[in-house]
């Protein structure tokens, strides 16, 4: 098995860090359903690992539910474990760092959709990372739709799109049915707060004080709130930012870097510049520069 067959399943998956056992099997077959995509698998043995630099190479957010159909995964992410058997599916979220690990002959499917299409679906989306979804009525119709929709080889545009909307709402009725999804009240706020820094974070004089005051809580219960994810409400906002800025600039949006700084709520090109290369490691000219030479 050589590396770039490593390299192509990985980027199938989004950018991963991927240990395969080398004598072992390395299938997949993607099939694109309108926005989302699907990806049938089959390997051996491995070990993988999402970062930041794997999340920095990858173009877009999405959210991906993993279904394994023979054999065993465990899947790390927001300080969760989940084992997920065959039959039963786990879901993770693409913007954050996660750990996977699976034995022998695992065949899974992979479904993956746009983080924005979850934030309508699926509103408490951080309760629900790295939790095994068990099997359902709705999970298994959600199986057999997607090894429909990757085994038809002649959908056009429309039929393709419509499948993976299909896709999303069975998904989304399998969630329901999950009694692993208890929320609390906390964590409710939390999501619908950072909910708000998403949707707000380009106003450059949104800070800690005024997401606190528009969602009527203190700024130390904000700060406790945030405590337990590892990640201040600061360094949320920040990272949120630099996601939305890096997005912009490496793609072929025709915005000045000045441009994107605005976009994004930093006040100046210069805090933009060294909040970028903070993440990133590079200026965002020197990224810009990166991108189109490659």
């Amino acid at each position: 098995m050589s590396d770039e067959m490593v390299e192509d399943f990985s980027t199938s998956h989004l950018p991963w860090r991927l240990d395969v056992s080398r004598g072992s099997v390395l299938e997949h077959k993607t099939v694109h359903l309108g926005e989302a995509w699907a990806v049938d698998s089959r390997l051996g043995g491995m070990a993988g690992r999402r970062d930041a630099p794997q999340i920095r190479r990858t173009d877009g957010e999405y959210v991906a539910v993993l279904l394994v159909r023979r054999g065993t995964e465990t899947f790390t992410q927001h300080g969760r474990r989940a084992q997920v058997d065959a039959g039963t599916a786990v879901i993770w979220d693409g913007v954050r760092p996660g750990e996977c690990v699976s034995g022998q002959d695992l065949v899974k499917t992979t479904f993956f959709m746009p983080r924005d299409l979850c934030r309508d679906t699926m509103p408490h989306l951080d309760a629900i990372v790295a939790r095994t979804v068990p099997d359902s009525p709705s999970l298994r119709l959600l199986f057999s739709w997607l090894q429909t929709s990757t085994s038809t080889e002649d959908l056009d545009g429309t039929a393709a799109a419509t499948a993976g909307h299909v896709a999303v709402d069975l998904l989304t009725s399998a969630i329901g049915a999950s009694s692993n999804v208890v929320l609390d009240t906390r964590t409710i706020r939390l999501m619908e707060i950072r909910t708000f820094i998403d949707a707000h974070f380009g106003n450059s004089e949104l800070t800690v004080d005024t997401i606190a005051s528009a969602n009527a809580v203190s700024t130390r219960y904000l700060h406790l709130l945030f405590q337990e994810t590892g990640e201040s409400c600061r360094q949320y906002l920040m990272r949120r930012r630099q996601e939305a800025a890096h997005q912009l600039l490496m793609s072929a949006t025709g915005l000045s870097i000045t441009e994107i700084a605005h976009r994004c709520g930093f006040d100046t090109p210069s805090s933009f510049s060294r909040a970028y290369r903070a993440a990133f490691g590079l200026s965002p000219r020197e990224a810009r520069n990166a991108q189109r030479q490659t």
